[in-house]
């Protein structure tokens, strides 16, 4: 629970700035689940990428934030490999 915490406050402190530099102005990330797997000794995270901005390439949302939750995790993580599955919200 707490690394799920840690988690969300990097995304939104120190990562923030380039969240919105790469996905449009009130684009977020939202950690839901950070679960730990025996069998692969290793954390999945699920999370939310949540954009404003239709423009944004799709490749830049496939590569961009599983990129941005592996740089907070190496702050957050005891150094063990993590699964990243994310989902894309845009508002109406």
């Amino acid at each position: 629970m707490q690394r799920k915490k840690y988690l969300q406050k990097i995304l939104d402190t120190v990562l923030k700035t380039r969240i919105t530099d790469m996905f449009g102005k009130n684009s977020y990330i939202t950690i839901t689940n950070l679960i730990y797997v025996k069998s692969k000794d290793s954390y999945m995270i699920n999370a939310i990428l949540h954009i404003d901005d239709l423009e944004v390439d799709l490749e830049l949302i496939n590569d961009g934030a599983p990129l941005i939750i592996k740089q907070a995790w190496t702050v957050v993580g005891d150094k063990k490999p993590i699964m990243v599955n994310f989902s894309v919200d845009i508002p109406e």
